[in-house]
């Protein structure tokens, strides 16, 4: 009796979905049935922790460029703009065929690995002799960053059955709320001793990635077998793959140049950790809020309505932030700016994800790959324009620049009721953004 009991709510129990679609039950390696509460959450929160590890260190170097520059005798945004299209072109490039190794070997070890690493090269930084030096240093570590950002996404996205949306904005909220936390931290640490005790900033990755395996496992057994088929992207075009890694660019390089020199545009003189950590807190704080929400909303609302009324209203906001006087107006306006370029982040890898089912961790990396690749060209581009002409001039080139969004949103195709690419490219945004 208590054997078909036992049984009964076993067959229950694997009849029943989670709230965000995936089976409250699977069944591990051995063949013991787990529930998904114990399982899936854990997972997407796991990565999610990981995600703000890589994040949060990730964001340091921005913080550090004004020291950095006076301390390497840099005197150019350009340079600086190099230092970070280093980072970007190597963390880039790099995510596409560790996405790869991570569908055809497993995710868990990768995502664990890339942290350790990532942590151990940034608390190099601050050391660093010269400006070849800080290059190699960010070149070597945009190598592990971008490793980890395919296996995070594609656990997050594979934890889930149906309803992807919250469970990959939850992974990366994590992030986000990394970038929100390395201002503050940063900021008071660098206003307390410059740059004598930031290499302690890589500790907490450090820590992270250790309990990272505890929290995945699991997962490789369970979940990675539907990863390894053959890559191919049903009901998509050449034009819709393009068109999808044109929006990634655009939000890509507005998010990051954004990052990248509002120290410099608030605090062009003496370095103030303080005035312009607050300022990038404030605007990844709403960064977060807004990737979460665009990534909940894109099952109810449609991905391309959100991209496209984001990127229409980024327009004003970023030449508001550009053209008015340093002062409250400005945390109104990143604040803005931050929650309208959120809202259509985790929309954009969506579309991508829905294109190869098959090659979640391939496709991630790629767009992953465009967005975070962005300040390859980006940054320099804002840089030397900031050269030229002032950031301010800069900073309108980026808010002209999403007219190409809304010109690239024509040819994404919209979706069934179950969230999937439909078949048909040439429909436009006017024609049903749903």
């Amino acid at each position: 009796m208590r054997e078909s009991a036992a049984g009964a709510r076993r067959a229950r129990l694997s009849n029943v979905t989670s709230p965000w679609g995936a089976p409250a039950a699977a069944l591990t390696g051995e063949g013991r049935q787990i529930s998904w509460f114990d399982s899936g959450r854990r997972w997407v929160a796991t990565v999610a922790l990981g995600h703000f590890a890589v994040d949060f260190t990730a964001n340091l170097p921005n913080m550090m460029y004004p020291f950095l520059a006076l301390q390497l005798g840099v005197d150019s945004y350009g340079l600086i703009g190099i230092a970070t299209g280093v980072w970007a072109l190597t963390s880039s490039l790099s995510q596409p065929p560790l996405g790869y190794l991570g569908d055809r070997f497993g995710r868990r070890w990768l995502a664990v690995g890339t942290i350790a690493v990532m942590a151990a090269l940034m608390a190099l930084v601050p050391r660093a002799p010269s400006f070849a030096v800080l290059l190699l240093l960010l070149g070597i570590t945009g190598v592990a960053v971008g490793g980890y950002h395919p296996q995070g996404g594609a656990i997050a996205n594979e934890a889930a059955r149906q309803n992807k949306g919250p469970s990959v904005a939850t992974f990366f909220l994590g992030g986000h709320l990394g970038f929100f936390a390395a201002p503050l931290a940063a900021g008071l640490v660098l206003a307390a001793s410059g740059l004598e005790w930031m290499p302690l900033m890589a500790a907490p990755a450090l820590l992270i990635a250790a309990l990272l395996p505890f929290g995945l496992r699991g997962f490789s057994s369970t979940r990675q077998a539907a990863s390894r088929g053959n890559f191919s992207m049903p009901d998509a075009t050449r034009a819709v793959f393009a068109a999808i890694l044109v929006i990634a660019f655009v939000r890509g390089w507005a998010y990051a140049s954004l990052n990248t020199y509002i120290p410099f545009f608030v605090s062009p003189g003496e370095p103030d950790p303080l005035l312009y950590g607050s300022l990038l807190s404030l605007y990844f704080g709403f960064h977060a809020a807004g990737a979460f929400g665009g990534g909940v909303l894109a099952e109810r609302l449609g991905t391309r309505r959100l991209i496209g009324v984001s990127s229409a209203l980024l327009i004003p906001f970023i030449a508001a932030f550009a053209l008015l006087p340093i002062g409250p107006a400005s945390y109104v306006m990143a604040a803005a700016v931050g929650a309208l370029i959120g809202a259509g982040f985790t929309p954009t890898v969506l579309l991508m994800q829905r294109m190869a089912p098959n090659r979640m961790g391939v496709v991630t990396g790629i767009v992953l790959s465009v967005a975070f690749g962005a300040p390859v060209i980006g940054n320099p581009l804002t840089g030397f324009v900031g050269d030229a002409a002032g950031l301010n001039v800069a900073f309108m080139l980026m808010a002209v620049a999403q007219v190409a969004v809304l010109v690239a949103l024509r040819w994404i195709p919209g979706r069934t009721g179950s969230g999937q690419v439909a078949a048909s490219p040439a429909r436009s945004v006017a024609g049903g953004a749903g």
